[in-house]
C-alpha cells in the first residue's frame, strides 16, 4: 500500500470516528465523545503528514513533528495556521 492509500484509509477511519463522536454526544456519552474526537484529530493529522511524505513517530502525539514542519513551504497556509491549535 502506498502513502496516498494509507492516508486515505486514515481519513476513512477518522470519518467513522467522527460519526461515532457525534452519536455519542447526541446520547450524552461525553467521555466517548472526547475520546473519538481526539482519535479523529490524530488520524487526520497523521493522514496529512503521510500525504506530505513526512515520517512521524509511532505514537499518539505527533505535535513535535508538527512544530518542526510548520515552516515548510509544502504546507498550505490554512494548515500552517492551524498547527498551533492542533
Amino acid at each position: 500500500m502506498n502513502s496516498r492509500a494509507l492516508a486515505e484509509e486514515c481519513l476513512r477511519r477518522a470519518e467513522r470516528y467522527l460519526r461515532e463522536a457525534r452519536n455519542a454526544h447526541a446520547e450524552g456519552d461525553f467521555p466517548t465523545t472526547i475520546r473519538r474526537s481526539q482519535e479523529t484529530v490524530e488520524l487526520s493529522v497523521k493522514a496529512a503528514l503521510r500525504l506530505l511524505g513526512i515520517e512521524y513517530p509511532r505514537k499518539h502525539d505527533v505535535s513535535d513533528v508538527l512544530d518542526q514542519i510548520v515552516g515548510l513551504e509544502a504546507l498550505p497556509g490554512y494548515f500552517r495556521e492551524a498547527v498551533p491549535f492542533l
